[in-house]
């Protein structure tokens, strides 16, 4: 991860992006683009909408960028632009179908052997879809996250999610306890929960 130095660099950034320098826009997504997923990923229900929201926060910027006054807002206006598309695209998603409990749930590749695994995978999914579904929605986007970038600073995440960066920790740690608890109270061993 890149450290952003002075506004004045920031500034010049900006500026080289707006007009039209690859390699400016190539810096600028190098050191906010995994902010700017896990903000995308927090707010929408699968992968394929968080591509879909992060591409098109990138392509807002390129739109807005000689509306940047503030070079230091960048990166909240980046979150708060990821957040407010995901929103946008959920209430899109909303009117044409339900979404599925499980889409919430990443892609895992099968490396199972056997039906009985496939059979005990899929009822743990499951249960842990349905315990996610049961914690708060700040929970589940905490997680979300975490669990989508997990290399993102604190600084990051509070950008995403628009949360006190003292805390995230503690918040984690309280959503993940609440999602055993919930898996126990499912019927999943506690080994298996924890």
């Amino acid at each position: 991860m890149h450290e952003i130095g002075d506004a004045g660099e920031m500034a010049t950034l900006l500026a080289r992006a707006s007009a039209g320098d690859d390699r400016a826009w190539r810096e600028l997504v190098d050191r906010h683009g995994s902010m700017v997923w896990g903000a995308s990923r927090a707010y929408s229900a699968n992968r394929a909408d968080a591509e879909d929201v992060w591409q098109a926060t990138w392509l807002l910027l390129a739109e807005n960028l000689n509306r940047i006054q503030d070079p230091d807002a960048l990166p909240g206006w980046l979150a708060t632009t990821a957040r407010r598309e995901s929103l946008r695209l959920a209430k899109a998603r909303r009117r044409e179908s339900p979404a599925a409990l499980d889409s919430i749930l990443m892609d895992v590749p099968d490396t199972a052997e056997g039906p009985e695994s496939t059979v005990l995978r899929t009822v743990a999914a499951g249960r842990l879809g349905q315990a996610f579904a049961r914690l708060s929605q700040r929970c589940q986007q905490l997680l979300r996250v975490v669990a989508v970038a997990p290399d993102a600073s604190y600084a990051q995440v509070s950008a995403a999610l628009g949360m006190a960066r003292g805390t995230i920790g503690p918040k984690k740690g309280r959503c993940l306890a609440a999602l055993r608890e919930g898996m126990v109270a499912l019927g999943m061993p506690e080994e298996a929960a924890g």
